[in-house]
């Protein structure tokens, strides 16, 4: 999401100077991309997509549509963010929202009582989503995104276009609403994501078998977050157990209470991005 911030905070410190072309080209994000391709002889479309927590499920959308249109086979996933330094993890610390004086599970607790944020964390994956269900854990139904438009952080309280991202990826993927048996959630622990989140699980899936957030286990992991959250569904799939963390609070109703025995059917994720990203997926197992 931030690129190489600490190969870039060197740049900037020695001001230009006395940077080699190698050096200077290592910080332009088209290098790695040109690497990659370049290692593995591909020549199909490429590209970095940005839209802050929500850029997991940007960028695995974009690659099914990119298979759907018939320029892409298989396509190569990357969700990296490694941006956690000091400046960094300060800057979300004085919004109020990282929790850095306490264990996880005391500052994270989301849709339960008690919780203040998310504790930090760094992460990098990859995923290939292919036009070959062949060994696949998994089958993109459908997804969406939308955008709030409403302020640099907070979410719009309306909650109005988080609604339609979940409306439209369920109309997008021909799944209704009765069907989705779990949503694997953003789930920060913050206030304002809890309240919006809960809103829509009770209002689209009541009659789904729960709601459930990883971050207090994995941490929040900024852009690579929605892809690693994802593997927990992808590990419910495969396994029959979704590793969802302990309850340590009351809380909602319906989230889970650490790993559960799955209820077999389609699971929706969802991410919402610092500054009005929302992305939301729609998933069900892999055939056998």
């Amino acid at each position: 999401m931030l690129g190489d911030v600490g190969s870039w905070r060197g740049f900037h410190r020695r001001h230009g100077y006395h940077t080699s072309k190698k050096e200077w080209l290592n910080l332009m994000p088209s290098t790695l991309l040109s690497g990659i391709m370049q290692e593995f002889d591909m020549h199909g479309p490429n590209m970095i997509v940005t839209a802050m927590c929500a850029s997991g499920v940007a960028g695995l959308l974009t690659a099914q549509m990119w298979i759907d249109a018939g320029y892409a086979t298989d396509v190569l996933v990357i969700s990296s963010d490694l941006s956690g330094t000091p400046e960094n993890i300060r800057a979300f610390s004085d919004l109020g929202v990282l929790i850095v004086d306490r264990p996880a599970s005391d500052a994270c607790r989301p849709f339960q009582e008690g919780s203040r944020g998310f504790a930090g964390g760094e992460a990098a994956i990859a995923m290939i989503v292919s036009g070959r269900p062949s060994g696949s854990y998994a089958t993109i139904k459908g997804g969406a995104m939308t955008h709030d438009g409403y302020h640099a952080i907070s979410i719009n309280p309306d909650h109005k276009q988080v609604f339609r991202a979940f409306r439209t990826a369920l109309d997008n993927s021909g799944v209704d609403a009765s069907e989705i048996k779990y949503v694997n959630a953003h789930g920060p622990g913050t206030k304002q994501c809890d309240t919006c989140e809960s809103e829509i699980f009770d209002t689209l899936f009541p009659e789904a078998e729960g709601i459930f957030s990883v971050k207090p286990l994995a941490g929040h992991c900024q852009g690579a977050a929605g892809s690693v959250e994802l593997v927990a569904t992808l590990h419910g799939f495969e396994t029959g157990l979704i590793p969802a963390p302990k309850r340590v609070a009351k809380g909602h109703p319906r989230l889970l209470d650490g790993p559960t025995a799955t209820v077999e059917g389609p699971v929706v994720k969802s991410s919402l991005g610092m500054g009005g990203h929302n992305g939301v997926m729609v998933l069900e197992a892999a055939s056998a």
